[in-house]
């Protein structure tokens, strides 16, 4: 899966074909050529980049001189550069995690699918009225897509000359058109924003590029294989930053923020009540299901799916004396044992 892309059945993000389940933001369906995988996956390929058709996320953008301090690991961060940084409860809970991209005197801020109003509400009400800073909804002029794996780069060049050569979370603004460059999935990974009139265009020419095209299912697929927390599954008020293995988008030499003490407690005494943990499992399981070890229940599942070449797998934040990776558990009647993660 590192170096892994996924072929789409039929048509794509931006009309033809006939594939089944085509999702409204019109991402392209997508079927795996061996065996069955549910939600729909792909054909394993190497070497490649996958596309990501428009994602249904929101984009607060703070404006102002203000703008990229409005939350804790946005301080000090230079413009062309970007961040993840968890908004948490007073209690530390999850709210949501954000990409922060600082574009000078206003900061992008993408958040999880459905978590616009949410996160909105949050900022607001922690700034004053005498800060500088605005919250207007950009998700309406804009639009996004993703591309993942090993030549990702390539094709993000071939969209923004001088892209393929940014760092982790830097980002280059040319006329309208931003590509950034984030943590790697399959390989590597690129966003791309621009206004939402533009993403056919786009699409056609990181598919021109070599990219493959894929849906929101093969990403799902690549982000369970990695391992990684996604809204509403992971990262929820059910649990903590660090449980859900958001060490890098907390800041630990800030002073004070939402939810900083218990967060800092947690860190310099090095107990945790639950961990991130994969689990492999001899068939497919629903997200919900128990997770049980000894006949106790320790934990949940976040997200299931089938991985290429792995088998049927899950994520799930389990009690911490239950993280030992090995360790025989049940999910519903399924046998499976815990995991460390990524898987592949």
């Amino acid at each position: 899966m590192n170096e892994a892309d996924y072929d789409r059945q039929a048509g794509g993000p931006f009309g033809g074909g006939e594939a089944g389940n085509r999702r409204a933001d019109g991402a392209a369906s997508l079927r795996r050529r061996r065996g069955r995988v549910p939600g729909g996956a792909g054909r394993r390929r190497r070497g490649r980049a996958l596309a990501r058709g428009p994602r249904p996320r929101r984009r607060p953008r703070p404006a102002g001189p203000a703008a990229p301090d409005v939350h804790q690991r946005s301080q000090n961060l230079a413009p062309g550069h970007a961040r993840h940084t968890v908004l948490t409860t007073p209690i530390a809970r999850i709210v949501d995690l954000l990409w922060v991209l600082n574009l000078g005197e206003t900061a992008l801020c993408v958040t999880g699918p459905g978590r616009a109003a949410a996160v909105r509400r949050w900022l607001s009400g922690y700034i004053f009225f005498r800060d500088d800073v605005k919250l207007p909804d950009a998700s309406a002029e804009l639009g996004q897509l993703g591309l993942y794996g090993p030549r990702a780069g390539a094709v993000a060049g071939a969209l923004l000359p001088g892209a393929e050569a940014l760092a982790e979370d830097q980002l280059l603004e040319r006329d309208g058109l931003i590509v950034a460059r984030g943590r790697p999935l399959a390989g590597d990974g690129y966003t791309v924003i621009a206004p939402a009139g533009d993403l056919a265009g786009l699409w056609a020419q990181a598919v021109a590029a070599g990219a493959a095209p894929a849906g929101e299912d093969a990403y799902q697929l690549l982000r369970l294989a990695a391992g990684r927390p996604y809204a509403g599954h992971e990262l929820t008020e059910d649990y903590i930053p660090l449980e859900a293995d958001l060490w890098h988008a907390v800041s630990f030499s800030k002073g004070c923020y939402i939810g900083q003490e218990i967060i800092a407690r947690m860190e310099s005494r090095g107990k945790l009540a639950r961990r991130l943990m994969g689990l492999r499992l001899e068939a497919p399981v629903a997200v919900g299901a128990p997770v049980t070890a000894g006949g106790a229940v320790v934990g949940a599942v976040t997200t299931a799916g089938v991985l290429p070449d792995f088998g049927p797998a899950a994520l799930s934040l389990l009690k911490t004396g239950a993280c030992e990776p090995g360790l025989a558990v049940a999910v519903g009647g399924v046998a499976g044992a815990v995991a460390s993660l990524p898987f592949v």
